[in-house]
Order: structure tokens, then C-alpha cells, then sequence
């Protein structure tokens, strides 16, 4: 008969040496457990894995097109509430136009509102998002329209002054002013005044906007436009129509020449308001163009996730009995190589 020997040291080492194993195995299901997915996918799917691969990139950018539809849809609220910020103040106006006729001392306060909501005006279409102007167009990054004492009212007056040979420091208050006739007023709004508000005088003496909306890929295929422009013609009427009752002289004009203001600035500020309407309308297509993607989109992200389900899912039962049962192995262990340390064959003499 044979005998052989087995040492302590070998007895300890055997249940040690399973550890890294075990440890590692139980970290991957306890990932499994949390994530609900294989811990290595590579591993498990082999040539499928290229599948999953694709079908992650689809979802990622699924997600972010939503993503940049939430960002749109912000920058179109913004800009639905400027434009239901300017339709009430040319609203006002024209009831306050309406109201009134070219005597009376009339004059005097429809100068002094035309200059109040001219600003008003210039203020909302320069509003900013806190990183761009939501009414510059392409141009975002520059303020978009000047106000009157930037420079346009000056160019104006000097044309007014230059038309009927008035004070080129003060036209407005130049007595002469009184002598202007109702169809000499008619001929200089058309001829003169109306071209600081063409595309191409808008451009030169009021605007640093670009004409050109922002766009938004909105889906895998599609881009609409996300945004209005100072440049619209609606904005240059309601301007026309603010600047020539308050820079042309209103409150020392004749009654002729006075009701021609009123009937010109009445006309500009009603087609306006029709064109706001469909700028307006216009945005709200766009918002339901991207409700309509967001839709699609969420279908096509749901499809995606079921197949990465599909391939990708764990047992999550199953991995939690594997927990346990690792947890146990890994415990017993430690208990054996507790036990063998202690082992002396000291305790046997």
C-alpha cells in the first residue's frame, strides 16, 4: 500500500484559489440584476452582437432628434408669446386709431402712444432666449432692429424736414408743419417714408436681422422652419405704421393732413395683424410637425427596445437565484479556508 500527504497550505489554497471566479461571476449578475441586460453582451450574443450595436445608435439618435424637438418646441413658444405680445399692442392701437379723427388735439396723444409702443415694438423683436435673439433669423447672434433714436428717427426726420423745407433740427415743432397738405402727406409716406421700410431700406437703416428663418431637423427626413424674423413684412407695416404718427409732426399737422396719417397708419396696422395671424399660424403647423415626428419617433424607439429586449434581457429571477447561489458558494468559502488555517497537528499531540 501507497500513502501520500497533503499539506495545510494545499488544503487552504484549494477553496481560495475559486474566489477570483466566484467573485467575478457574482459581480456580473449582480449587474444583471441591476440593469436588467446581459453584464457582457458581447459575450453572450457573439455574431448578434453587431444587431445590438445598431439598434443602440438608432435609439441614440432617436433620442437625440426628441431632444432637439424639445429645444424647438421652446423656441416656438417663445416666439408665439412675442407675436401674441405684439398682435395686442397693435390691437390697442388701432381701436385707439379708430377711435379718434383728425381734430380735436387728437394729434398729441397718438404721437405720444405711437412713440410708447414703437418701442414696445423694437423691445419684443429684440428679445433673447439667454443665447440668441429669437427674431433675428439666421442672424441670431446681433440684435436685430435698432430703436428710433438709434438712428432710424434721425434719417427720418431729415427726409421729412428735406420733403417740406422744415427745421432740420426740429421739424416736428417747425410751424410750417401746420401748412402741410393732406395729399402732400400722402406723397411723402408713399414716396419717401415708405422706403426706410421696403425690404431693402429695412435692411440698411433699422435691421442687422436676417430675413431667413432657423430650420430644425425635426425627424430622420423632415426640417421646418422653428422660427419669425424682424424682417417679416408684418413687423415693417406695424413699424411703418407707429413711426408716421409718431414722427411726422401729428400734433401740430392740419386736420386734412392729420386724418391721412391716421387713415395710412389704420390701413398698415389691420393688414398687419392679418399677416401676424399667419406668421403665427405658420409656427403652429411647425408644432404640429414635430408632435406628429415626436409620435413617430417614440413608436420607432419602442420597437427598437423591444428587439434589444429581445436580445439583450436577462432572467431576472434566474440571476437573483444565481446571486444567491454564489453568494453561498463564496461564503462557504471562506468559512473552509477559516477552518483549515486553524487546523494545527498541534491539537492531536
Amino acid at each position: 500500500m501507497r500513502t501520500t500527504f497533503i499539506s495545510t497550505q494545499s488544503l487552504s489554497n484549494a477553496p481560495r484559489s475559486a474566489l477570483p471566479r466566484l467573485q467575478a461571476e457574482l459581480s456580473d449578475t449582480s449587474t444583471e440584476i441591476t440593469t436588467g441586460r446581459y453584464a457582457d453582451v458581447g459575450k453572450q450574443l457573439g455574431v448578434s452582437t453587431a444587431e445590438s450595436v445598431q439598434l443602440r445608435l438608432e435609439q441614440a439618435a432617436l433620442s437625440s432628434l426628441k431632444d432637439g424637438n424639445a429645444s424647438a418646441t421652446a423656441q416656438i413658444d417663445r416666439t408665439q408669446t412675442a407675436l401674441a405680445d405684439i398682435r395686442s399692442g397693435a390691437d390697442s392701437f388701432l381701436q385707439q386709431l379708430l377711435a379718434v379723427t383728425g381734430t380735436g388735439g387728437s394729434g398729441a396723444v397718438l404721437q405720444q402712444q405711437a412713440s410708447g409702443i414703437l418701442n414696445d415694438l423694437t423691445d419684443t423683436l429684440n428679445v433673447t432666449d439667454g443665447r440668441r435673439y429669437l427674431f433675428g433669423g439666421l442672424n441670431s447672434g446681433e440684435k436685430p432692429v435698432a430703436a428710433l433714436a438709434e438712428g432710424p428717427g434721425a434719417a427720418i426726420s431729415a427726409a421729412f424736414a428735406k420733403r417740406f423745407g422744415l427745421d432740420p433740427a426740429s421739424p416736428q415743432t417747425d410751424p410750417k408743419v401746420k401748412d402741410i397738405t393732406a395729399a402732400g402727406m400722402a406723397d411723402f409716406i408713399d414716396k419717401d417714408l415708405a422706403g426706410f421700410f421696403d425690404e431693402a431700406g429695412w435692411s440698411a437703416t433699422w435691421s442687422n436681422g436676417s430675413s431667413e428663418n432657423r430650420t430644425a431637423t425635426i425627424g430622420l427626413s423632415e426640417r421646418v422652419e422653428v422660427s419669425a424674423n424682424a424682417n417679416e413684412p408684418a413687423m415693417r407695416k406695424l413699424a411703418m405704421a407707429y413711426t408716421m404718427v409718431a414722427t411726422l409732426g401729428t400734433q401740430a399737422l392740419s386736420a386734412p393732413a392729420l386724418q391721412t396719417v391716421i387713415d395710412r397708419s389704420r390701413s398698415l396696422v389691420g393688414t398687419s395683424l392679418s399677416e401676424l395671424t399667419a406668421v403665427g399660424a405658420r409656427l403652429g403647423a411647425a408644432q404640429n410637425r414635430i408632435d406628429a415626428s415626436n409620435e413617430m419617433m417614440q413608436r420607432a424607439q419602442d420597437v427598437v427596445q423591444r428587439r434589444l429586449s429581445a436580445l439583450e434581457s436577462v432572467d431576472t429571477a434566474e440571476a437573483k437565484t444565481r446571486f444567491d447561489t454564489l453568494s453561498t458558494q463564496i461564503e462557504m468559502s471562506y468559512s473552509l479556508t477559516s477552518r483549515i488555517l486553524k487546523m494545527s497537528i498541534l491539537n492531536y499531540v
